[in-house]
């Protein structure tokens, strides 16, 4: 990989409109081998990183997947990511 290879972090951003709440839970569990009630949590947590530092290949990759599950995700270049500074 380059240094210069943009990464991206994969956003979990909740519920899509459509299929029901327990539906996206059940099938977000199966997708990421966890239970529902901890797929109900990051659901209801959202938004919630599920994965960052991924070339954009592999994070389109869990884009699709998450959304196969119908829960609304969101890709988010690292690039300019300045959230471990602090002003303290």
């Amino acid at each position: 990989m380059f240094m210069s290879e943009e990464l991206y972090r994969v956003i979990l951003k909740g519920y899509s409109v459509g299929k029901g709440e327990y539906f996206i839970e059940v099938e977000l569990a199966k997708l990421f081998k966890i239970t529902p009630e901890k797929a109900k949590e990051l659901l209801t947590s959202a938004p919630t990183t599920i994965k960052e530092n991924l070339p954009l290949e592999k994070a389109e990759q869990y884009r699709k997947a998450i959304e196969k599950t119908d829960a609304l995700c969101e890709l988010e270049s690292m690039k300019y990511d300045i959230s471990g500074l602090s002003l303290e």
